[in-house]
């Protein structure tokens, strides 16, 4: 092995023991939750906990053989202004005694730079598909409907992915604690059904819809003297006024968390 150089005037030296410490903390440190999302980060990080937890091993092991030999490794790593090894005495060091020439040691960085160029890549593909577009205001969700709630349904909330659920629910709990104070029915009923011409309706179907109809013909259908009004107030409504007749809800029940229906995501047909 050649020597290394060393520089450390102005720093105070560090222990091969004080560095064995600084490594196995930085080995747990890589270990411990929360650990990063992003593939990239958390792969530099599972590589920063090999590297250090190899090279605790061969520090330790050298400083049992050959503390002076460790010293000068320590001061080394230390590198002259504290903050790590020389890069560029490194690279020097690495062609002359691993690479052992200027061609392999090029190799070494055309591949590094391929390996650089993939990778910035693919991030930027992800961040890319991971990209959400600002959403519009709550008005402007609801568009032109006369709609006073949002329906969702437990069984599809339950069924997306969870990095959706998480800050899902967070929104509705900072929701419930902004508007705690606003009185609010304690239950409501929400039925499935569909919206319809009342002049399109079936006789069975406007029953259901709670609406009376005088002047229809039998067998004609609705006429110019056909009125309508609806039971529970009275109204009087036109054929093309519309009204709500209740269905079968298509969404399947949520059945205590257990019923899964998937979603399909990037726009999946």
């Amino acid at each position: 092995m050649t020597d290394i150089e060393t520089t450390t005037d102005d720093v105070e030296s560090q222990t091969p023991d004080q560095l064995l410490v600084d490594l196995a903390e930085l080995h747990i440190r890589t270990l411990v939750s929360p650990l990063p999302k992003h593939p990239a980060a958390m792969g530099w990080q599972a590589t920063a906990g090999a590297m250090a937890a190899g090279f605790a091993r061969a520090l330790h092991a050298l400083n049992e053989a050959a503390p002076d030999k460790a010293g000068e490794i320590t001061d080394w790593f230390q590198g002259p202004f504290g903050d790590g090894p020389d890069p560029e005495e490194h690279t020097d060091w690495t062609e002359q005694v691993i690479a052992k020439s200027p061609a392999v040691l090029e190799q070494w960085v055309t591949e590094a730079q391929e390996l650089a160029r993939g990778a910035k890549e693919a991030t930027e593909a992800r961040e890319q598909a991971e990209a959400v577009e600002p959403g519009a205001d709550i008005h402007t969700h609801f568009g032109l409907s006369y709609a006073n709630y949002l329906v969702l349904p437990r069984t599809l909330l339950q069924s997306m992915p969870k990095d959706w659920q998480q800050p899902f629910v967070a929104l509705l709990e900072q929701l419930h604690s902004g508007f705690d104070h606003v009185p609010q029915a304690p239950a409501y009923e929400v039925t499935a059904g569909e919206e319809m011409l009342l002049e399109d309706m079936t006789g069975s179907q406007l029953y259901a819809a709670g609406i009376e109809i005088e002047g229809e013909d039998p067998g004609e259908g609705p006429t110019g003297k056909t009125s309508y009004h609806r039971v529970k107030d009275g109204r009087e409504l036109s054929g093309q006024d519309y009204g709500f007749v209740p269905g079968v809800d298509p969404v399947p029940h949520y059945n205590r968390g257990r019923t899964r229906v998937e979603p399909r995501l990037d726009g999946a047909k």
